[in-house]
């Protein structure tokens, strides 16, 4: 069976990443084009719209790990700190749904927009 890669390792993945894109997008201002641009905001607001599911999932296993006594914390009663965890993560979520709708007019519009 093949080891399974680290959450944290695939979240720092999509970072580097990121930071690689912005470097590009700014590096090859002059050259990108209306087109690239469109491409690449459609795909940044495929990113984005699967944030809440990452987040919802988050807390729901972080849930699970409080009712199989498999959490700790240091300070306070774990169950009480893990609702509260739970529940700003899925205020996230919520959050960042709304930020991939708020995507959809600018990724629209650059779609319709042509380069030279």
């Amino acid at each position: 069976m093949a080891a399974k890669t680290a959450p944290a390792l695939l979240v720092c993945q999509v970072r580097d990443v990121m930071e690689e894109f912005d470097r590009v997008v700014l590096d090859d201002a002059k050259g990108l084009s209306a087109p690239a641009l469109a491409e690449a905001t459609r795909a940044l607001k495929s990113l984005v719209e699967r944030l809440p599911l990452a987040f919802e999932q988050t807390a729901d296993v972080l849930e699970l790990l409080v009712k199989s006594d498999k959490a700790t914390v240091e300070r306070g009663d774990v169950k009480t700190e893990v609702a509260t965890t739970a529940a700003e993560l899925r205020t996230v979520a919520a959050d960042s749904e709304q930020l991939g709708k708020g995507l959809a007019d600018p990724a629209s519009a650059l779609f319709l927009m042509g380069g030279r």
